[in-house]
């Protein structure tokens, strides 16, 4: 047996026996509805405007729900901090519904508010995504309950992402981190696309600034290749880890060095959108467990490369990931 087949199947055990009784992660602070539309043709053949007959699949979205539903599939509890409105909390149930996800707590979510909307256009040459954020553009420290401070101190690990959506995004990741860290909870950061906020009149470089401003309380960022361009992460040496994802290979940056790697896996691409919230998810998982850093990387492609490659969109459960690392192939590269 080689050593990659050999490690593959220690880590099915390790999922197999892993315990998760009375574990928890909170996700916050975005919950939208996302449409996927699949078009099957190339945007640049075509003019000014167009009618573009697409299929559709209608979902849960946001990066904290997206996560948060791909932890509660794995069998970890996961509790949503968002707000939207009374029309979003009741498909947010049926999704819940629809899932069989008992692990899922969405007790927390706030109705008071608007819906977010996402539509997202994966094309053969590019991606477009139409985004409405809702109330997640200006969700803010304030919005949180004294039940929801309670929740977050209890949990092994609280994930704040879309900062770059959230007009309140800085002091709400930072009172939040500080609060966890006082609380010993670990801290997961995704902060998304930058480019919201360098629309709004902003250069790269003060969002940069902005975005690493919030790192001494981080345990976790998570970024893909451009993100980590764009935030100018080339240079952090801080104690903060960099969980740096591409669709080639995952790895860990600490202090500047990598500590951990591990190769994608071939599989048959039916989506995109979701891919790293899905990878943000096997992590986490991976951490609560205390599993070694390679293993976390690889239950977080694995996780991602389940994810973007079924048929109907659906998030792993602990028997699909065991199934699916006893069949695949790493990528070579």
């Amino acid at each position: 047996m080689s050593d990659e087949v050999e490690n593959l199947t220690l880590l099915c055990k390790k999922i197999k026996s892993a315990d998760r009784t009375g574990k928890y992660a909170v996700f916050m602070p975005h919950f939208c509805i996302d449409i996927l539309a699949k078009f099957e043709g190339n945007l640049d053949d075509f003019g000014h405007s167009a009618h573009l007959e697409t299929k559709n699949t209608v979902k849960e979205g946001g990066k904290a729900t997206n996560s948060a539903f791909a932890l509660a599939s794995l069998g970890i509890n996961s509790p949503i901090i968002a707000k939207t409105s009374n029309i979003g909390f009741a498909l947010l149930k049926n999704f819940k519904s629809k899932n069989l996800l008992k692990n899922l707590d969405i007790s927390h979510i706030k109705t008071d508010g608007n819906l977010a909307t996402t539509c997202a256009i994966e094309t053969a040459n590019k991606n477009i995504m139409l985004s409405d954020p809702g109330e997640l553009k200006y969700f803010e420290i304030y919005d949180l309950t004294e039940d929801d401070f309670d929740m977050i101190k209890k949990s092994e690990i609280v994930a704040i992402s879309d900062w770059a959506l959230n007009e309140n995004g800085t002091e709400l990741a930072d009172e939040i981190f500080k609060f966890s860290k006082r609380n010993n909870v670990r801290t997961f950061f995704d902060p998304g696309d930058p480019a919201p906020k360098i629309k709004k009149g902003n250069n790269i470089d003060k969002v940069a600034e902005e975005m690493r401003e919030i790192l001494p309380f981080v345990d976790f960022l998570s970024v893909n290749e451009e993100e980590f361009e764009s935030y100018k992460l080339n240079d952090f040496k801080g104690k903060t880890k960099i969980l740096y994802h591409t669709s080639d290979f995952s790895s860990i940056i600490e202090k500047g060095r990598t500590i951990a790697k591990a190769n994608a896996f071939e599989v048959n691409v039916r989506r995109l959108t979701g891919a790293g919230d899905t990878f943000n998810s096997g992590f986490v998982f991976g951490e609560i467990e205390n599993f070694e850093e390679k293993e976390k990387l690889i239950l977080a492609n694995a996780s991602a490369a389940h994810y973007i490659s079924n048929d109907r969109a659906m998030h792993a459960n602990k028997h699909n990931i065991i199934k699916f690392l006893k069949t695949a192939k790493f990528k070579k590269i």
